[in-house]
């Protein structure tokens, strides 16, 4: 897996919310680190909002699940918001099976994101 923070995306959001892109699998060897990763950025920029752009992100396992749980909660905790926009094919399915839909607004794409984050804050 590969994450990469999306700062050209970022821009045409307001300030307070990061944007990553996923590549690859998000699996029980990959979660950690995402998880680091997106908290270290968390605890230097205090977002009030966090994006994940799955649209590469073929699957992911329940060491995936819990690690977008862990940094939903966290946004959560603070009245923020995780949305993942692109889903598709199995990311997708495990996704609405494990019920993540119903907590996180899940879209089509980045401008279905600012929509969803109310455009500009």
């Amino acid at each position: 897996m590969n994450l990469e923070r999306a700062r050209d995306d970022e821009a045409t959001f307001s300030a307070g919310v990061l944007v990553y892109h996923i590549d690859g699998a998000l699996d029980g060897l990959e979660a950690a680190h995402f998880l680091d990763l997106v908290t270290a950025d968390m605890e230097a920029e205090q977002p009030r909002d966090i994006v994940l752009v799955c649209d590469d992100m073929p699957y992911l396992t329940s060491s995936g699940l819990r690690s977008i749980m862990t940094i939903g909660k966290k946004l959560m905790a603070h009245g923020g918001r995780l949305v993942l926009a692109g889903l598709a094919g199995l990311a997708e399915q495990i996704v609405a099976t494990s019920g993540f839909s119903t907590i996180f607004p899940v879209v089509a794409d980045l401008v279905e994101a600012r929509r969803t984050l109310g455009g500009s804050r």
